[in-house]
C-alpha cells in the first residue's frame, strides 16, 4: 500500500536546511515502515507490512504511529520555517473524511485546502502544542467492518485530556476513547 504526503516547496527543497531536515524524518519513518520517495509535490511511502486484510494490529499500530509522528515532525518544521502560519483552530480549516488514497496534509497544505481529515488535523495540532512546550501524542482507535479497518486519531494531552480536533472542527459523530493504542 501506497501513502502519500502533500508537501510545501520548503520541504521538498533538497538544498534547503528545511528540505534536508524533512528528509532526516522521511528516511526515518520509511525505516519503519518500508521505503520512501520524493515526489516534486510530496512524498511517497510503500507500506510493506500494514493496512491489508491479513496485517495484524500491532503492524498497523507501528505503522500508523511511525507515520503520525513523521507528519507531527514535518508540520513542526513548517511551523518553525513560517512563524506567520494561524493556530490550527484559528486557520478556518473544517473537519471533512477524506477518501482512503488521499496525501495526508501537512499545516500549509491543509490551511490552502481549507479541510482535510483527523490524522492531519492532529498531526498539525500537536506540532502546535509542541512548539509552545507542551505535551501531547496521537492515540487511535480502530474499528474493523465489512470494508477493512477504519482509524480514527485523536491527542492525548500531557495531564491526561483528550483532545479530537476533529469532533471541534465539525465531524459529526460522537468522539469515542481508542479501544487499541500503540501510544
Amino acid at each position: 500500500m501506497d501513502i502519500s504526503f502533500a508537501l510545501p516547496p520548503l520541504l521538498v527543497n533538497p538544498g534547503s536546511s528545511e528540505g534536508q531536515r524533512a528528509r532526516m524524518c522521511i528516511r526515518q519513518c520509511a525505516l519503519k515502515v518500508g521505503c520512501a520517495t520524493m515526489r516534486p509535490q510530496g512524498v511517497v511511502f510503500g507500506i510493506d507490512g500494514a493496512f491489508h486484510p491479513q496485517a495484524s494490529k500491532d503492524s498497523n499500530a507501528i505503522a500508523l504511529r511511525a507515520l503520525l509522528d513523521c507528519l507531527i515532525d514535518l508540520d513542526g518544521i513548517c511551523l518553525e520555517s513560517c512563524p506567520g502560519l494561524p493556530g490550527l483552530y484559528q486557520s478556518g480549516v473544517i473537519y471533512h473524511l477524506m477518501p482512503t488514497d488521499a496525501a495526508w496534509d501537512t499545516t500549509p497544505i491543509m490551511i490552502r485546502r481549507g479541510f482535510t481529515d483527523c490524522k492531519s488535523l492532529v498531526a498539525a495540532r500537536i506540532a502546535e502544542i509542541r512548539r509552545y512546550g507542551g505535551v501531547a501524542i496521537p492515540v487511535f482507535r480502530n474499528v474493523k467492518d465489512g470494508w477493512g479497518t477504519m482509524f480514527h486519531i485523536l491527542i492525548l494531552h500531557g495531564d491526561g485530556r483528550w483532545e479530537c480536533p476533529s469532533k471541534n472542527l465539525g465531524m459529526l459523530g460522537p468522539q469515542e476513547m481508542p479501544g487499541y493504542s500503540a501510544a
